[in-house]
């Protein structure tokens, strides 16, 4: 059993290193989070890298970090720095946001939010981009081990003039249903999502240090 535990650590890990390569990793539109907060008054660095695979338009990538900030027991507050890529083409934007536990009781139920702008080329995204999510995450074990499976419903919605006509924003409201699953290891969590939609799909993988 723990020499299956190394090998599957060993393919995330893989996976993570060949998306990072190939450039052909996501954008907006993850959730990589759980329902559960970290916790009042503590602190966690974020990074992840993403691809997104926009129906009859191209692949995009998406590596972004951010800094998480317990301000209460339910509350956590989000802020970071990502840059997306597509047809050659990069832009860096700045994100704030939060996630905010609704329920804890045998599962845990929250809404997560965030806003994303761009810094760079703004010319070629919307002046503001919506990211919502109700996520709906339950505590597991197998063979003793410990893992956070979480799923819910999402929706990224772009704000301003002329959304169609942007490169790295979609343009209008799209929706996804988020898989994903969280393995802490310490204080380091490991989180590997998928995202269907009908127009765009993702898949995510993203690590969290709490000091």
């Amino acid at each position: 059993m723990q020499r299956t535990w190394k090998n599957f650590f060993l393919l995330v890990s893989a996976m993570g290193f060949t998306m990072i390569l190939s450039s052909k990793c996501t954008a907006f539109g993850q959730t990589l989070t759980t329902a559960e907060t970290i916790g009042k008054d503590k602190i966690a660095f974020f990074v992840a890298t993403n691809g997104l695979i926009a129906n009859d338009f191209t692949t995009l990538h998406y590596g972004y970090t951010q800094i998480l900030y317990g301000v209460g027991s339910r509350v956590d507050l989000y802020a970071g720095a990502g840059i997306i890529t597509a047809f050659g083409r990069s832009q860096i934007n700045a994100t704030v946001g939060a996630n905010v536990n609704l329920w804890n009781r045998g599962v845990a139920v929250s809404n997560f939010n965030l806003f994303t702008t761009g810094l760079t080329k703004r010319e070629d995204s919307s002046n503001l981009l919506w990211f919502n999510s109700t996520i709906v995450s339950k505590n597991l074990k197998i063979a003793e081990k410990p893992f956070t499976f979480y799923s819910g419903y999402s929706f990224l919605a772009p704000f301003g003039p002329d959304k169609t006509t942007k490169l790295f924003t979609p343009p209008r409201i799209t929706k996804t249903v988020p898989l994903g699953m969280m393995l802490p290891i310490k204080k380091t969590a490991i989180f590997v999502e998928y995202n269907y939609g009908k127009k765009l799909q993702a898949a995510s993988l993203g690590v969290s240090y709490t000091p």
